[in-house]
């Protein structure tokens, strides 16, 4: 049965009760680039700490679970992390996945999610139909939420605007952190997609630079640019070829990005150095795995 939220605030806090349970943490309402969104993780918040931590998951994803972790820990780490003010309109969890890229990897994680057994007590209008997420307010027509070229109406659904904080932003945000926080299935999809993505990462490397025998480190810092976009419109590949083919590869792919995301690197720095093994395992194109 549909679970009933209840938004509580507090100021610039939004809070929510699920039926009769006792009140959680969403957000706080801020300002961002002329936008107003909420936004969950800083010092003092109340969140929840559901942390991702990769050997909750070594056994289901062996080493994957690790590769993704320095990510992990440059995103803040946190299951329930959320930012409604940019024009991504709605990034949930510890990859900050972003809903405005079609086919992206919110919009895979979500589908998933869509498919868990508790979906509808979560979001009982909303279903995967032909692979694309539609919503349906009578239980017969179906309106797509995607489109190959377009995630505008998903956005929309879950963020109606970025002027304001709104209503069903508040409990689209709710909905998700507390399936999230209730419901190990929701933690693993989260997991999954992550290294989903990741592999597709390293796929798209091999594919374009040529990775066989790289090591895991260099891997991991390739995969982070990626996934971060820090590399620069239409230069990202260009800058990945050329650490490649210099002197010091690893010391040339954490150059990329400075001076603006210097916290950020020093941060993947640490996690690389200490996590022996991703100099020790190495890239295998034949095998498309760490070997």
């Amino acid at each position: 049965m549909a679970l009933l939220f209840t938004i509580l605030r507090t100021g610039n806090d939004f809070s929510c009760r699920a039926g009769a349970d006792k009140p959680f943490f969403v957000g706080r309402r801020v300002p961002y680039e002329g936008n107003i969104g909420l936004y969950n993780i800083f010092s003092g918040a109340k969140l929840e700490k559901r942390n991702f931590v990769a050997t909750d998951f070594e056994g289901q994803s062996g080493f994957w679970a690790h590769f993704i972790e320095p990510t992990a820990l440059c995103e803040g780490r946190n299951f329930l992390t959320l930012n409604t003010y940019d024009r991504a309109a709605f990034t949930f969890g510890f990859g900050q996945f972003a809903a405005h890229v079609p086919g992206g990897d919110f919009v895979r994680y979500f589908r998933a999610m869509l498919g868990l057994p508790e979906a509808s007590d979560y979001f009982p209008h909303l279903a995967v139909i032909g692979g694309l997420i539609h919503r349906s307010e009578d239980g017969v027509s179906a309106v797509p939420l995607e489109t190959e070229s377009s995630t505008q109406a998903l956005m929309n659904y879950l963020n109606p605007g970025l002027d304001e904080v709104q209503d069903s932003e508040v409990i689209a945000a709710a909905k998700l952190i507390h399936w999230t926080a209730a419901s190990a299935s929701a933690r693993k999809t989260q997991v999954d997609q992550m290294i989903a993505t990741f592999r597709d990462f390293m796929l798209r490397a091999d594919r374009r630079l040529g990775i066989d025998g790289l090591a895991a480190r260099e891997c991991c810092v390739i995969a982070d640019i990626l996934h971060h976009g820090r590399g620069g419109r239409n230069m990202t590949w260009p800058r990945l070829q050329s650490a490649l083919q210099s002197g010091n590869p690893y010391e040339a792919l954490l150059q990329i990005g400075l001076p603006p995301w210097l916290e950020r690197l020093r941060t993947l720095r640490r996690a690389l150095n200490a996590r022996p093994a991703f100099m020790a395992l190495k890239w295998n194109s034949a095998a498309q795995n760490f070997v």
